[in-house]
């Protein structure tokens, strides 16, 4: 397997369980993250979860095409730059948990994103 469709694939495959989770388990991750609005977390899961369709299409369908490609990883630079500015200004009031969760999820993305674009530009 290409190495760019395998990334591709990861990327997909973690965004559609997240996007899964942030849906169906939205309660204990509220819990979790010390949020108190029920709307925020399954909003993004549904917005996972298209990401993780288009991801998955373009790995499948169109892995020739770069410039969707750069498009998924921009996308995936700006969930880190966003999730690095929620934990570094502590935004929300988040829990301790939640700051940590939100990281490590934003250093797994970015390492995603950087290997796409690393073997985008050979393809």
């Amino acid at each position: 397997m290409h190495k760019l469709k395998k990334y591709l694939l990861m990327n997909s495959a973690f965004s559609a369980i997240s996007g899964l989770a942030l849906v169906f388990m939205s309660d204990a991750i509220n819990a979790l993250f010390n949020i108190d609005n029920s709307i925020v977390l399954p909003a993004i899961g549904i917005n996972l979860l298209v990401f993780s369709l288009i991801v998955y299409y373009v790995a499948i369908k169109l892995l020739k095409r770069n410039s969707l490609v750069t498009l998924i990883s921009a996308l995936d630079i700006l969930w880190v730059i966003g999730s690095a500015v929620i934990v570094v200004f502590q935004l929300f009031n988040l829990s301790t948990a939640g700051y940590i969760v939100i990281g490590l999820v934003a250093i797994w993305i970015g390492f995603l994103g950087s290997m796409q674009i690393k073997y985008n530009k050979g393809n």
